[in-house]
């Protein structure tokens, strides 16, 4: 069988590759929860909290291997299986969970070349994580969940917008426990953030711009080869629609497969856009292209943008908010983090603990905010940068008439320029891999079978989709694209 075109999918394509269903399901943070239906197939299992939960891992790649990572300190995770198409990997994943989570692992820990096998042969098996190419996430998610499993599914949710569509409708039929794996949503200093400081005390005041950026070298960016004699067979390339070894290994820039870097990396922080401001955009315009990989100079070749840019408008109840994101793979420059800029201060925020500043204005009394046992934002230990990658100028104004150590006078301040910003820092600070918080959000669902735990459900996950694909709309019209509210509904 061959995978639906994932560009234009056709109806017929998406009821080959997926039998159609539907669902309805609100999100923790939109208020209303439902109430979780239960499959007929599903497995009868008693709701309560710490259980364990024997789960399976399918698609055992740097993203799966990652997952296996963050899982060690979750309790009632038991690893009972694995599947992947690619024995190399697969290998190496079961080896480390049956050593490195031993803990969490009773024995053995099963192998299968296919989905289909492992939940044909794996018949106690109540979750399963998948972090295949994202073109195979809504059909691997669909027969998950009508098998009666819950599912954690790596973001994008997809790389089309109607795959997305349609993992919104399995979980609707089945009532299944679904978590998309847009991390941030269980991570506590974005909660942090996002609860005490944007919302509740509003220290920001108006935010009218958002900024985020994630950047990496070429280095980071490179075609991955295949280790000799390591080939999958072809068969099962062919079963899932593969064209070649080489596309198999580097899914993530071919529009079959995958949704490029703005899908890869961007979802994370745009998600993050609509997540805090609590709304989706208004509008998109978006600029991008395959600027580096071309096949030139013996550079490979690549379909999907290596350097996008997009402004996103949203219209809030304080007035309109821009947000402006970057994804480039050919400088590492200032790495990933997300901005957030208001009348009264800045904040940016970061999975990376480098990137934790925040700016009040001039005027505006943070220090209120700093005292107690649990404070709001805490003063810097060290001087705050003024450019996340210069080491020797911080915020504070240069002085007239003063001279650096060369003797050469230092410029003089314009009278234009904004007054010193007093900076701040955020209190809280991950310890755990930033995969963590969100894996054991998704197991505790699973443990007591409450939808309503979940920080990041598919029909909230559907919306940040539609947010990032679009743009490759507008960079393929050139113009502004207009969302309707009907676009983010299933």
């Amino acid at each position: 069988m061959n995978p639906p075109n994932p560009t234009h999918p056709t109806p017929s394509d998406l009821s080959r590759f997926m039998d159609r269903r539907g669902f309805l399901r609100n999100s923790a943070y939109a208020g209303g929860g439902l109430l979780l239906m239960t499959s007929k197939s599903a497995i009868a299992q008693q709701s309560a909290p710490g259980r364990t939960i024997k789960c399976a891992l399918v698609g055992c790649g740097a993203q799966g291997d990652r997952l296996r990572v963050a899982s060690k300190d979750v309790p009632g995770i038991q690893w009972v299986a694995v599947s992947d198409i690619w024995a190399y990997n697969r290998r190496q994943v079961a080896a480390h969970m049956k050593y490195e989570n031993k803990h969490q692992v009773n024995g053995v820990v099963n192998e299968y070349d296919t989905i289909d096998e492992l939940l044909e042969k794996e018949k106690d098996l109540e979750a399963v994580f998948i972090a295949t190419p994202d073109f195979l996430h809504a059909p691997f998610s669909r027969l998950c969940l009508e098998k009666g499993k819950s599912v954690y599914s790596e973001k994008m949710m997809s790389n089309t917008i109607e795959g997305a569509r349609d993992m919104v409708k399995a979980q609707q039929q089945t009532g299944g426990i679904f978590q998309i794996g847009h991390q941030r949503h269980s991570n506590p200093r974005y909660i942090h953030f996002r609860e005490n400081i944007y919302k509740k005390n509003a220290l920001l005041g108006r935010v009218t711009h958002c900024y985020g950026q994630w950047n990496r070298g070429v280095s980071a960016s490179q075609p991955l080869g295949i280790p000799k004699g390591q080939e999958i067979p072809k068969e099962l390339l062919d079963k899932y629609g593969y064209n070649s070894m080489e596309e198999f290994r580097n899914w993530r820039w071919f529009r079959k497969y995958g949704g490029g870097p703005i899908s890869d990396l961007g979802a994370h922080q745009i998600d993050m856009f609509n997540w805090t401001l609590e709304a989706t955009p208004e509008s998109v315009i978006a600029t991008g292209g395959v600027d580096y990989y071309d096949g030139t100079d013996g550079k490979a070749k690549f379909e999907l943008p290596d350097n996008v840019m997009t402004i996103y408008q949203y219209k809030l109840p304080t007035g309109t908010t821009r947000a402006y994101y970057q994804v480039l793979t050919t400088t590492g420059s200032q790495g990933y983090y997300e901005k957030y800029m208001g009348v009264k201060g800045s904040a940016i925020v970061s999975e990376s603990p480098s990137y934790n500043q925040m700016y009040s204005e001039p005027g505006e009394d943070w220090d209120q905010y700093a005292q107690g046992g649990s404070p709001l934002i805490v003063k810097p230990a060290e001087a705050v940068k003024n450019k996340f990658w210069e080491n020797n100028k911080t915020w504070e104004k240069p002085k007239p008439n003063s001279y650096n150590v060369t003797g050469v006078a230092k410029a003089v301040a314009d009278v234009r320029e904004s007054k010193a910003l007093s900076p701040w820092e955020l209190p809280v600070v991950l310890s755990r891999p930033p995969h963590a918080p969100h894996v054991q959000n998704f197991i505790e669902a699973v443990q007591q079978k409450k939808i309503e735990l979940l920080t990041c459900p598919v029909e909230m996950a559907f919306k940040s989709c539609v947010t990032v694909l679009t743009a490759y709309k507008s960079i393929e019209t050139g113009g502004k694209i207009d969302f309707k509210p009907e676009d983010f509904k299933v």
